[in-house]
């Protein structure tokens, strides 16, 4: 069960990671403007990272899903590029991280599932890439090998550097409170 604590936290980290999108929008759109989509899916993991930060703070069902609508929501909000497309983004990469970390039975916050969950953040970003973004118009070579790009850099920057950022958090002694803080002196 979701505490009220548990609510602002992972609305608060939504929000810091919805302006960390929309920087990375601009920072994105500039640097990959020449790449090829399967260099351009090396870096698309960072815009799950509030699907995995926040589940792996609080740890508890339906985390990653809210987590990643509402830092999509508050990006659109703040003026993003994708205008609407950004909330489109924080529903499929929102709902592919929840499969990762139901997988778990919510239950599983290691390394490897960490790396699941943003792995299928991914795989929701390729299926909106695929669909809105033009992705359907590519030869299949290049399709696969930006899902292929895309799953890698959601395992490690929207699984692995979300893991790093909430142990560094939780070794301050900030957490304790929270189920990563609970469990961690179990």
């Amino acid at each position: 069960m979701w505490k009220l604590r548990d609510i602002v936290v992972a609305a608060i980290l939504s929000v810091v990671c919805g302006a960390i999108y929309m920087g990375w929008d601009f920072f994105n759109q500039a640097l990959t403007a020449a790449w090829s989509p399967v260099a351009q899916g090396l870096l698309n993991g960072l815009w799950w990272l509030a699907a995995g930060l926040v589940p792996y703070i609080i740890r508890r069902p339906g985390a990653a899903f809210f987590a990643e609508v509402v830092s999509a929501f508050f990006e659109f909000a703040f003026g993003s590029p994708y205008q609407f497309g950004a909330v489109i983004s924080g529903l499929v990469q929102g709902a592919g991280s929840e499969v990762g970390f139901a997988l778990g039975r919510w239950r599983h916050y290691n390394a490897g599932f960490m790396m699941l969950a943003g792995a299928l953040g991914g795989v929701g970003n390729t299926l909106q890439y695929y669909f809105q973004y033009g992705g359907n118009k590519l030869a299949f070579g290049v399709m696969f090998g930006y899902f292929v790009t895309t799953v890698i850099s959601g395992a490690i920057l929207g699984g692995l550097l979300p893991k790093w950022i909430g142990d560094a958090l939780n070794r301050t002694g900030t957490l304790r409170n929270f189920e990563i803080g609970r469990q961690a002196r179990r």
